[in-house]
């Protein structure tokens, strides 16, 4: 066991420097450790508190935000699919209509372009507004 020079003992446990005359530590229950007879009276004994700030970890996002990111996402995701179905369309339309092979590709690079553009602004809006809220905080 170590003592330090107020007549107290260090809880092997939690390391929380406990009163002389107590048996158990009142912060985690441990019991008092057998005193060992050592030859120096000269001790240092370092405490080191393990109570840790545990700050909670704080959402990226605001509601508003995570709307406009799956807003994003899911514009995207459809774009791509519309597109995909553009290029498919030939197949299962009448030939009737001029070019319809070149028109298709037309339509979905165009809605595939859309999409892209639409999901790049979203989350671009959601970043700026988080970065501002952030910005706010710390001011």
């Amino acid at each position: 066991m170590e003592k330090n020079t107020a007549n107290s003992w260090l809880c092997r446990n939690c390391n929380t420097e406990v009163a002389h005359d107590q048996a158990t530590c009142p912060k985690c229950g441990a019991e008092r450790p057998e005193e060992i007879e050592c030859d120096t009276e000269e001790q240092v004994v370092v405490i080191e508190s393990k109570e840790e700030n545990i700050v909670p970890q704080k959402k990226r996002y605001i509601f508003r935000e995570s709307v406009l990111i799956n807003a994003a996402d899911i514009l995207l995701i459809l774009g791509i699919f519309l597109s995909v179905g553009a290029l498919l369309s030939p197949a299962f339309l009448s030939d009737t209509i001029q070019n319809i092979i070149t028109l298709s590709i037309v339509v979905a690079v165009a809605t595939f372009l859309f999409s892209l553009i639409t999901w790049a602004l979203f989350r671009t809006v959601a970043e700026i507004s988080r970065m501002l809220r952030e910005r706010e905080k710390k001011e």
